[in-house]
């Protein structure tokens, strides 16, 4: 199908070198508008044309697993056409698949994407926490729903794009940008701004005049949300969204007083479903997740019309009761349920859970008033589809007891006074059908005062954001994460048993859910009643770790929260279980009296890849050829990267850089060969006599003698005892570290092969990847004397990852140190340093670990 103008303007832009700001309505085909570019790329364009890589970052979970499904299937098709694979992963902390961004179009959340950018990913170990910033410079960025970023996300994202964009086209998107927000950040990174015009809008929503244009008429109510208003205007498709889960609850309770039959969502037969999902990655989830809709769907059918069918969706929902709703859901009321019109007839009572990422049409909303944004948002999932016609009710929230409205979760003074400018703006258009260009009216009416403040708060305070920056990507401080992605306003609650007394047992080994830490402060109070009432030892307790972090008998005491500002002292809190109930059906109800059955499940732990699971013995050439193996493609090799990925990945950045001025300038193909040169020079500390000798004892000890050669790594496999026995043997021959010295050994190479005279920030990048290649915070090494025939081994090495004159650059290679100076040739922190440098050490970093990651897996 042929793009749409604006599509086709957008992948003009990208292509020719220049990043977008776009505004397009909901349903317009934002996703197409940004893919099509990188798709084209990938299959038809030379390498250094485009990124080869694409993250793809939302802010809510649910439209990150919608897109991935979406384009897992396209990619099939792609397949079939183009005869290459499109690796199609997704990155959430619901289903963490693609720790390491390795994937070719990568689906993420912000918080992955941009802890990941930062130097501090959620997904990875602080041992790993430099493997990701590589992938964010050398893909292509989209960052969708953009106005739905935290206020710290938004600034920290807005910063970065400005020096990132020096080498990462990127594209932010949104439906509800005010005219405020759209110039300002156009204006701030140097970005193409794209607004649909209002013709091609009715083009697009009337199938170029085959359909009658879809209509949603917004009408604003004198009196809260309540089931009297839902059944009055109820056809089959209604949802109401409240602004918090109390009063979803409480709405849902009144319609099922009502007469409402509720979902058969605690049907006994989805018992192994529930348990699949809670287990299940991937396909297996894919085909977990269609059984239970499909089970669902003819309980559904069983049940008759005689009244309508009510279900309660929000956020305090065990993982996989919440999926196989959201999964229901979009069954039933995605494009082909509702033109197949034969669909149960359903009241869907939700929270801000459904604003995004559910492709879903309902024939009339029911909203509380909230920012004009997610009051539009919302109204996307009604009338979506061309030709439909929608009713969009807005109600007021209620009261507090001071009598001013109860605007919660938008509690802050700055979102206060949106919602009042929102609740003014809809009574304006009292029964008014609103278009595209009349909600962009509206945002801006709301949102404009508001937006205005933010840019120059971020304006005013950019120094103090820099340094926090500074902190993440340089010094791997990941304390920056509340400022720089988002304050932790939430808290984790766990329903279990929390004794007093000291004892060994993580709270963390539970699934717990997540509460705007205002809710449990307002519920304490209640919670401490009916303690009262039962005759209960305790109410709400959070855990104090004691010991040291290192020590693995970390214990853990259990102390009481009595008044609200316990709140603050804790990210977990645990709830005594007669506290609280829990179903399928409502999800978690807390100060509810219960029999105490319930208690959270238990976390399942998915442990990281290591960078090594075990070796075959190798020599030093030998592995270092491997490692070119996995970078330049191996058409024989199982391992998933040895696909030549990562040299195509490399040809973008390659090409930015050498287009580039200053300190920023790196000529044509010497980054390529830092890379090479970082392969054959990461490991020359195991070159060591120290090194060289312990492996020649631990082979002697498991029996098979003295190698023949310098071994990069030894026979071991992880569990064999007579392994295993042999490391104790010999560990106190072994030296506690070698990448330092391999970098402090190689520095002259690195400086003469790397032009270091003329691009001086090189070298250092090199270095810096080197020393840093198992620990990001590395910056010492030990005094080291390399092996007698150390320069002949490394000869073979440059051969093997390079050229045969390459050999000849052996001869710079430091014999020995006793005082090696891994600072000096560090890269220096901004702003003495460049960022450049840290760039490029980041892009050869990545590259370098997982190359030397992957290089034994078949072994």
């Amino acid at each position: 199908m042929a793009l749409y103008p604006y599509q086709e303007q957008v992948k003009s832009h990208l292509l020719s070198g220049c990043s977008v700001v776009l505004q397009a309505p909901t349903g317009s085909g934002k996703t197409r508008a940004a893919l099509a570019p990188f798709i084209e790329a990938f299959f038809d364009l030379p390498d250094n044309t485009f990124p080869k890589q694409c993250l793809y970052s939302v802010p809510m979970r649910v439209l990150a697993s919608q897109f991935y499904r979406e384009y897992r299937t396209l990619a099939e098709r792609y397949e079939r056409i183009h005869r290459r694979a499109l690796d199609v992963r997704i990155q959430t902390g619901e289903r963490p698949e693609d720790p390491e961004l390795v994937g070719d179009l990568v689906f993420a959340t912000l918080d992955q994407t941009l802890s990941s950018a930062l130097g501090v990913p959620y997904s990875l170990s602080t041992g790993r926490a430099n493997l990701n910033v590589g992938a964010v410079l050398g893909s292509y960025l989209v960052f969708d729903e953009f106005h739905l970023f935290p206020p710290e996300a938004t600034q920290a994202t807005l910063q970065l794009l400005r020096l990132v964009g020096r080498l990462a086209p990127f594209l932010l998107m949104t439906a509800t940008f005010s005219q405020t927000m759209l110039e300002s950040i156009g204006k701030l990174l140097k970005a193409e701004v794209v607004v649909v015009p209002p013709d091609e809008v009715a083009s697009i929503e009337t199938r170029q005049g085959q359909r009658p244009r879809k209509q949603r008429r917004f009408e604003v109510a004198d009196q809260a949300l309540a089931a009297e208003a839902v059944l009055a205007a109820h056809g089959r498709r209604s949802l109401a969204v409240c602004n918090t889960v109390d009063r979803a609850i409480a709405l849902y309770e009144q319609l099922r007083q009502a007469g409402c039959r509720p979902a058969p969502v605690s049907d006994p037969t989805l018992a192994p479903i529930y348990q699949a999902l809670a287990q299940a990655r991937g396909e297996e989830w894919d085909r977990a997740v269609a059984q239970g809709v499909q089970i669902l769907r003819e309980r559904l059918a069983e049940g008759g019309e005689d009244k309508p069918w009510v279900m309660l969706l929000h956020s305090r929902f065990e993982r996989p009761h919440r999926q196989l709703k959201e999964a229901l859901l979009q069954a039933l009321w995605n494009p082909q349920g509702v033109q197949a019109g034969d669909g149960p007839s359903l009241i869907v009572v939700a929270t801000q859970v459904v604003e995004v990422g559910l492709d879903i049409s309902a024939q009339t909303l029911h909203t509380e008033i909230a920012p004009a944004a997610s009051v539009l948002q919302r109204a996307g999932r009604c009338a979506r589809y061309p030709g439909e016609q929608g009713r969009v009710i807005v109600y007021p929230v209620p009261a507090k007891e001071n009598g001013e409205p109860d605007y919660a979760p938008y509690s802050s003074k700055a979102e206060v006074a949106v919602c009042d400018r929102s609740w003014q703006a809809l009574r304006e258009r009292q029964g008014v059908v609103l278009d595209f260009a009349a909600e962009q009216e509206v945002i801006n009416q709301a949102h404009s005062e508001a937006d205005a403040a933010m840019l120059q708060a971020m304006q005013e305070g950019q120094g103090e954001l820099w340094q926090r920056i500074t902190d993440a990507l340089v010094r791997g401080d990941a304390s920056a994460r509340p400022q720089l992605i988002r304050k932790v306003d939430s808290r984790t609650v766990i329903v279990c048993q929390a004794p007093a007394a000291p004892g060994e047992e993580s709270p963390y080994r539970f699934q717990g859910i997540s509460l705007w830490h205002g809710t449990l402060r307002g519920k304490l109070k209640e919670l401490n009643r009916l303690r009262a009432e039962l005759g209960l030892d305790w109410a709400v307790r959070y855990p104090v770790a004691r010991g040291d972090e290192d020590d693995e008998a970390i214990t853990y005491t259990w102390k009481d929260a009595q008044t609200p500002d316990d709140i603050g002292l804790s990210l977990i809190f645990a709830v005594h279980p007669r506290l609280a109930s829990y179903d399928a059906e409502h999800g978690l109800r807390l100060g509810m009296a219960s029999d105490g059955s319930y208690l959270s499940p238990t976390a399942t732990l998915r442990r990281q890849r290591p960078d090594y699971a075990g070796y075959q013995l190798e020599s030093y050439p030998a592995h270092i050829a491997a490692m070119r193996r996995v970078f330049e493609g191996d058409p024989t090799s199982r391992i998933p990267l040895a696909d030549g990925r990562l040299r195509r990945r490399l040809a973008w950045p390659a090409r930015r850089f050498a287009a580039q001025a200053g300190d920023w300038r790196v000529p044509e193909g010497l980054l390529e060969r830092a890379v090479r040169l970082s392969f054959a020079l990461h490991d020359v500390g195991k070159l060591s006599d120290e090194w060289q000798h312990f492996a020649s004892e631990y082979q002697k000890a498991i029996g098979g003698g003295t190698p023949p050669f310098l071994v990069a790594h030894t026979h071991y496999e992880r569990g064999n005892p007579a392994h295993e026995e042999a490391q104790k043997k010999v560990r106190r021959y072994k030296p506690s570290t070698h990448a330092g010295e391999s970098a402090s050994a190689s520095v002259k190479v690195l400086f003469k092969a790397l032009e270091g005279q003329t691009c001086s920030g090189l070298y250092r990048a090199a270095f810096a990847a080197i020393a840093r290649h198992h620990s990001p915070g590395l910056d010492d090494a030990k005094p080291y004397r390399l092996h007698s025939r150390a320069g002949e081994t490394v000869a073979d090495a440059l051969a093997a990852v390079g050229e045969e004159t390459w050999r000849a650059w052996a001869q710079w290679l430091r014999p020995g140190e006793d005082a090696p100076n891994v600072r000096k040739h560090l890269p220096e922190a901004p702003p003495e340093g460049h960022w450049a440098w840290w760039f490029q050490y980041f892009i050869i970093v990545r590259i370098l670990r997982l190359c030397d990651g992957s290089s034994q897996e078949e072994g």
